[in-house]
């Protein structure tokens, strides 16, 4: 920020390129630091990995069967980040990166267009050190790809539309618009479409100008949008009949509409989640609620379409009575160029440089809070498999059979490259597993999409046993579980765990005579499995 001494002049900003990069670095840095954070980090990576072990490319997998949850666009980049790079923690935190930066460069250059480049290079400046925004790059989930999608899409209709306004041409961004929300939606399904086009409609009856409506639904870009969004949901239901009553019905209305689910908040929940994971630039913010920041200027629309995609977003996610922090993600791009808008009135009204070492010192300790977020979060990561799966993977043999007890560790298939669907042990009999809102309904719920492979892992407690006495002699398995589970279940009686952490360990249960005593009465091997 040294050059940031006279917003009028040419010498006040970076050049672009220059500055971008530097974002994007900054993005990037520390992304390598920390394991996988459980459940979300290790279950979405999870999928990736699923996915490229089976070579099923088409379907998300979790522990080998089809999980439809969440649509594949965040499982393809990732799988192709593993390829690429291999399978790393901080490789699937890069569809996560790519969505923050482009984000970031996007903004940068439509604010630009719009307003000037000092009001770009802080809106980007405010946007890349907000201790929210910095997080969701370096977090391996669909939440910044989702937002980075529908704010790309935004701008790129907005800026199709004030093309048009002007006599300029706008198909080619009409066009990226569609694609971009086809993106969206195959990042996250139908709000991909539903948040874009609720907060532009509004935005155009605000402004009373309705010719945009036909700039952004000119034909080609329909078509283009349906070829885009559309074939990966037909094949879907095609091979998995019910995939769209899952899908759409339960996974979108119902769960919108319902309670019960986990995480459940009061509708004023995402104001202070937004003010406080923003700070402390979020303390700029009562200049936005003056009257005169909305009067008549040349910026008035376009704060008038950030502030229609700040609200529409907010009050979309308050909604639910189940609230996840990172929904509310998509609010963050307008969240900066408001806060910058009102950071340059006041420092373009200012004759001491009060407001300039404001901003610095806000910038500065913004980062701070950022890089000690990310140094804390390496430090607990509890429950992580990391540990663990790393001696196991130098000891397993690529015939081992990986088995979990009342427990579904997202990331251990993934840090202990197991070679394929983990057994995962528990009473799925049990009425409460089909309607409770955990790991056992996402497995349960999967299962019912491919039944035959349901039944190869998701096993009762006998039936573990009566596999391990049926296996041959030599068979290992490596069982995940907790010190309880050492007098719980006979093949583990008397056995030391092979590795220990905080809270789990793994046994290394190799079937052999003894094993056959005592968990098998002595029988002899009954054949094959």
């Amino acid at each position: 920020m040294s050059a940031m001494t006279q917003p009028g002049r040419s010498n006040w900003t970076p050049p672009a390129g220059r500055f971008l990069l530097v974002v994007g670095a900054w993005l990037a840095w520390l992304a390598w630091l920390r394991p996988l954070t459980l459940p979300d980090e290790g279950r979405y990576a999870g999928v990736a990995w699923d996915m490229l072990r089976s070579g099923s490319h088409a379907v998300p997998l979790l522990d080998g069967m089809p999980y439809f949850h969440k649509p594949p666009l965040y499982y393809w980049l990732t799988e192709l980040s593993f390829s690429v790079f291999g399978v790393h923690p901080w490789a699937a935190r890069v569809p996560s990166w790519l969505a923050a930066w482009a984000t970031a460069a996007a903004l940068y250059g439509f604010v630009r267009r719009y307003r000037d480049a000092a009001a770009a290079t802080l809106t980007v400046l405010i946007l890349a050190t907000m201790p929210f925004f910095y997080g969701g790059a370096q977090f391996a989930n669909l939440d910044m790809l989702v937002a980075g999608m529908i704010a790309l899409c935004l701008l790129a209709a907005a800026d199709a539309v004030l093309r048009a306004e002007r006599g300029q041409a706008w198909r080619r961004m009409s066009l990226a618009a569609a694609a971009l929300a086809a993106l969206a939606v195959l990042a996250k399904g139908l709000i991909g479409v539903v948040l874009p086009g609720a907060i532009l409609f509004l935005w155009l009856a605000w402004r009373r100008y309705w010719r945009g409506l036909a700039v952004l639904l000119w034909p080609p870009s329909i078509l283009l949008f349906i070829a885009l969004a559309a074939p990966w949901f037909v094949l879907m239901q095609l091979r998995y009949p019910g995939f769209y009553d899952y899908f759409f019905v339960y996974q979108h209305f119902q769960r919108f509409a319902a309670g019960g689910f986990n995480n459940a908040q009061p509708f004023w929940f995402y104001l202070p989640v937004v003010a406080g994971l923003s700070l402390p630039w979020s303390l700029w913010g009562g200049a936005i609620l003056r009257k005169s920041f909305w009067a008549d200027g040349p910026a008035r629309d376009l704060r008038r379409f950030a502030l229609l995609w700040l609200g529409v977003v907010i009050v979309f996610f308050s909604l639910p009575h189940s609230k996840l922090v990172g929904y509310v993600l998509p609010v963050l791009a307008p969240l900066a160029f408001l806060l910058s808008e009102a950071i340059l009135a006041a420092w373009r009204r200012e004759t001491e440089p009060v407001t300039q070492r404001l901003v610095r010192l806000s910038a500065a300790v913004a980062a701070a809070i950022c890089v000690i977020a990310v140094g804390i979060a390496a430090h607990n990561a509890r429950g992580s498999a990391s540990p663990l799966a790393k001696v196991v993977r130098e000891q397993a043999r690529p015939g081992d059979t990986f088995v979990s007890l009342h427990s579904y560790p997202f990331d251990l298939a993934l840090y202990a490259r197991a070679p394929r669907p983990m057994w995962v042990v528990d009473d799925w009999l049990n009425p409460e597993v089909p309607v409770r809102d955990n790991w056992r309904k996402e497995l349960y719920d999967a299962a019912k999409f491919d039944p035959q492979t349901g039944e190869q892992v998701l096993l009762g407690a006998a039936e573990f046993n009566q596999r391990l006495c049926r296996a041959p002699d030599g068979a290992r398995y490596w069982v995940w579980g907790t010190a309880s589970d050492n007098q719980a279940y006979l093949p583990l009686q008397g056995l030391a765990p092979a590795v220990t952490s905080a809270k789990y360990m793994m046994w290394r249960v190799e079937v052999d005579a003894a094993l056959r005593q005592r968990v098998c009465g002595g029988m002899p091997r009954a054949g094959l499995q």
